[in-house]
């Protein structure tokens, strides 16, 4: 069979990654009506069904699960020859749909990306910023940055800073209410709690000196101002409202210009590793690489200003 129309197979590719023709067609900036039709054409050429339709939803028959997975290969290889052509052309060129943590975003993302597309004039950059893991396919993210250890498999996961947790407070704050001399103290202090997909992170972890991590132990906290935004548990922080717990990349900032200041030194914090998360089995366009790459070299760079001479984990893929 002949294609007239490679725009009928990214319909087909956003009808299996949305679930609905409602939410294909707001992708592909189509009404519900020209998402059915492409359908039908694909349906009406192969002379089979791709989709079994509800009311609510669509569902990929065995058919059209087997060409799904071949248009997604044939649109990548596609993509990959453009993305050869523009690079050679006019440098790196293209959209980036990013997912960032919101504290990560603020505190270090937005600025960087606006660089980056300054840099490369032929970028667009689409962030969006949420504490949730979102489904990388179903949102067409093409790279999310996220904290470790990482659950799900089903994803290309590239290490861009071994990183930990730490437990910070702001001068003002500690000029008011003492500074804690061991993890336990934190008990009679106001801790900044927040919780993020369905998790309360009101136990916070710290080692002894020296030990590995799994000799970690856990210190329950609690404090008056409680938030599902980590972002606003940090924001609080810097106005001396509490003692907060957060990677040190999203607190880097704070503690080099003196708005916050590390407690326990000694005491290593729960690890939490970041990682750039790709979609599983795509075509990592040039663009997305060179992302990626930059943004380890970043948060390397960050975590060797925090913590001079000490030796990080090579990046590595899993």
């Amino acid at each position: 069979m002949e294609f007239d129309n490679l725009d009928d197979l990214r319909v087909l590719l956003a009808t299996a990654e949305t679930g609905g023709l409602t939410a294909a067609g707001k992708r592909c900036g189509l009404s519900t009506a020209a998402v059915s039709a492409a359908l039908k054409r694909l349906e009406s050429s192969l002379g089979v069904r791709l989709f079994e339709r509800t009311t609510r939803s669509v569902r990929a028959t065995a058919e059209g699960e087997v060409m799904i997975d071949h248009a997604r290969r044939a649109l990548d290889l596609l993509s990959q020859g453009q993305a050869q052509v523009r690079s050679g052309a006019r440098g790196l060129a293209g959209s980036i749909r990013i997912s960032v943590a919101a504290t990560l975003a603020r505190e270090i993302m937005a600025n960087w990306l606006a660089g980056f597309a300054a840099a490369h004039p032929g970028i667009e950059i689409d962030l969006q910023v949420s504490d949730d893991h979102v489904d990388l396919v179903r949102e067409g993210i093409d790279l999310a940055l996220r904290h470790g250890p990482l659950s799900d498999s089903s994803h290309t996961a590239r290490l861009l800073a071994p990183a930990r947790r730490m437990a910070c407070a702001s001068p003002g704050y500690l000029a008011a209410c003492g500074r804690p001399a061991e993890p336990a103290e934190l008990v009679n202090h106001d801790c900044l709690v927040y919780h993020i997909r369905g998790r309360r992170h009101d136990t916070w972890f710290f080692g002894a000196p020296g030990s590995p991590d799994e000799a970690l132990q856990p210190v329950r906290v609690r404090g008056r101002l409680n938030c599902n935004d980590a972002s606003i548990a940090h924001q609080w922080a810097l106005q001396g409202r509490g003692v907060i717990y957060q990677s040190e990349l999203a607190l880097a900032e704070a503690l080099r210009s003196g708005a916050l200041q590390q407690l326990f030194p000694q005491h290593a914090g729960e690890p939490a590793p970041l990682y750039a998360v790709m979609p599983s089995g795509r075509f990592v366009p040039a663009r997305v690489a060179a992302v990626v790459d930059q943004l380890s070299a970043l948060f390397r760079g960050e975590l060797a200003a925090l913590h001079p001479g000490a030796t990080t984990v090579p990046a590595a893929n899993r």
